[in-house]
């Protein structure tokens, strides 16, 4: 026997696996992308180790973790890693190397093609080879084992290029892609394009042509949309804008996502085009949607008060463990609304806040764990502001 566990949350990326030979057992467990710890543990007899090691899976079961995907195996690592939560504001634009669970690299096409990395794959202003480069690596072996892709900058010297060119590249190389399970559109940081001028598009060709995918993280809110929002295996769905568009969400509200576990939104502010509000956000809310729903993050948000007000009083809140309201304008307002939250969640993210220090004692003595820390060198103002905007 052998059991392959993952937890993900915004805070963690861990696996636990369990192997039983004979009249022992052995356990490794550690960080996604690590080799991890084993410990072997022997029992007098057979049936001692199994019932040991069914107590143990018991255990981890009820403390959330999930079985990794049996079809593809690396994609229980990838899950687990899923998209890791910006916490301080100096990682909002970093490269997201963890988000795959594989050291990322730049593709090189003069280099052999290997199967233990994700590659990304990016244009500049010297080098507009994306596209070409793309296509050199669906043509190699390596491509039958890629589990993740990154897609850095599709522009080129034309900041007005949108993502329609390199989804329909993604799509037409889906027989070469048969294990792809993560994929992050839109790696771009503000030295190559401020994230309210990243041009995006329908991600729905591509949630179609990819039926096995799990994870799709996007950045950049202008054209973004989702016309066709279903798939059976989604897991994982995070969506960085300065400014989200409120018919976005409103497709959110019809989606067929049965699987989803974490939704991250990040709504912006209104002089990025952010139109979102907690009416357009109430489907999501009611709980009934996405059943497996247990992460929900509504970040960057310049409407954080409404937000926490309107998450407060959902059903859906009695099924998350993780509610992230970080990056966003929350005062003292939303703080008083979320001191009468009466759910169990395990997991408050108010990172980047303007409340006050009274309310945030008061906020401490929820049973849970409170982020509610602000970045080095955030002053109090009395004009706030999102984190990402521009």
């Amino acid at each position: 026997m052998r059991r392959e566990l993952i937890y993900m949350d915004a805070k963690s990326s861990k696996f636990w696996n369990i192997q039983l030979a004979g009249s022992s057992h052995t356990v490794t467990y550690g960080r996604i992308g690590s080799a991890g710890q084993s410990a072997t543990k022997n029992f007098a007899s057979e049936e001692l180790a199994r019932k040991d090691a069914e107590k143990l899976i018991k255990e981890k079961l009820g403390k959330g973790y999930v079985e990794a995907a049996a079809e593809t195996p690396q994609a229980g690592q990838l899950l687990a890693v899923a998209f890791p939560s910006v916490i301080h504001k100096d990682e909002i634009q970093r490269n997201v190397g963890t988000f795959v669970g594989q050291r990322v690299v730049d593709y090189d096409p003069e280099k052999p093609a290997r199967s233990d990395v994700a590659y990304r794959f990016r244009s500049d202003y010297e080098n507009d080879a994306l596209l070409e480069n793309l296509e050199h690596f669906a043509q190699t072996e390596a491509a039958a084992q890629c589990s993740a892709l990154v897609i850095g900058a599709w522009q080129g010297d034309d900041s007005g290029t949108d993502s329609s060119q390199v989804i329909a590249a993604l799509v037409a190389h889906k027989a070469r892609f048969p294990r792809l399970v993560a994929l992050y559109l839109g790696d771009i940081t503000y030295e190559e394009n401020e994230m309210s001028w990243i041009q995006q598009s329908d991600l729905s060709p591509l949630l179609e042509a990819y039926p096995q995918l799990q994870l799709l993280r996007t950045r950049g809110g202008e054209g973004l949309e989702i016309s066709r929002p279903r798939h059976a295996k989604l897991r994982a769905l995070a969506m960085e804008t300065g400014g989200m568009n409120a018919a976005l969400v409103q497709s959110l509200g019809r989606a067929e996502f049965p699987n989803l576990e974490y939704l991250e939104l990040w709504l912006g502010t209104e002089d990025y085009g952010g139109t979102v509000t907690t009416e357009d956000l109430q489907p999501i809310l009611a709980g009934t949607l996405f059943p497996k729903l247990k992460y929900l993050g509504l970040r960057n948000s310049d409407q954080a008060d409404a937000m926490a007000q309107a998450v407060v009083t959902a059903p859906l809140l009695q099924q998350l463990e993780t509610l992230d309201l970080s990056l966003g304008t929350l005062s003292d307002e939303g703080a008083r609304a979320l001191l009468q939250i009466k759910a169990p969640l395990k997991r408050l993210n108010l990172h980047h806040n303007y409340i006050s220090p009274e309310l945030v004692r008061q906020l401490k003595e929820l049973p849970l764990s409170l982020d509610a820390t602000n970045p080095s060198g955030m002053e109090a103002d009395d004009e706030r502001y999102v984190a990402v905007g521009e």
